[in-house]
């Protein structure tokens, strides 16, 4: 068991029409698109001041991130499952067989950071599962240091992509069995787009 703390980020391979689709009746298709990679760069950032190993998660293969991966010093790996539930469940239960605590995060959060990476990594000294919440009652990080805990069915009825995310995540586990670090926002919506650039996280970019 490598002491070294494993970082996982989950991403969709670059295709329009594909990503950010909450996005695309007020950018279209394209306009999400290059919102996304905005993200999925920023979260490459981000992940670069990780203190332990990074790897990429994809849906789909995708030749330019795979080689912006590897440019990295990352590996690539392919998401497996059924549905998000399975995919995370089944990329955890593989990093905790070589590494000792395992976060993975989304690309859709701008403020992750180092500071928060750490906070989470020393959360699980504590608890074998942490989650890092979303304001909108989702989660942007989940961690573990338990494999035993992921099997494939562990998220069987979690309602994803909406606000009972998070509560019904916790609630596969016993209550002591999970910490939650303090909320994030990240982008799903084009209100969310809006308050990133008014925060000057992401740039603004003309569509045609």
């Amino acid at each position: 068991m490598n002491d070294e703390p494993l970082l996982i980020i989950f991403a969709r391979a670059l295709h329009a029409g594909q990503v950010k689709t909450r996005l695309i009746p007020a950018f279209g298709a394209d306009g999400a698109l290059q919102i996304y990679r905005q993200l999925l760069w920023q979260t490459f950032a981000a992940a670069e001041a990780f203190p332990g190993e990074v790897q990429l998660w994809l849906d789909k293969p995708d030749a330019q991130l795979q080689q912006e991966a590897a440019a990295r010093g990352w590996s690539s790996f392919l998401q497996e499952g059924e549905d998000l539930g399975e995919r995370m469940a089944g990329a955890l239960s593989q990093g905790l067989c070589h590494a000792s605590r395992v976060l993975l995060i989304g690309s859709d959060c701008l403020l992750l950071d180092r500071p928060y990476f750490e906070q989470a990594l020393d959360a699980l000294g504590h608890t074998p599962v942490v989650f890092g919440a979303s304001e909108d009652g989702g989660y942007v990080l989940l961690g573990s240091s338990r494999a035993a805990f992921w099997s494939s069915g562990r998220f069987r009825g979690v309602r994803f992509g909406g606000p009972h995310a998070l509560q019904d995540s916790r609630a596969c586990f016993a209550p002591e069995q999970t910490g939650v670090l303090a909320p994030l926002w990240d982008v799903d919506e084009p209100g969310d787009v809006a308050r990133a650039r008014s925060s000057g996280l992401l740039p603004s970019v003309t569509f045609s």
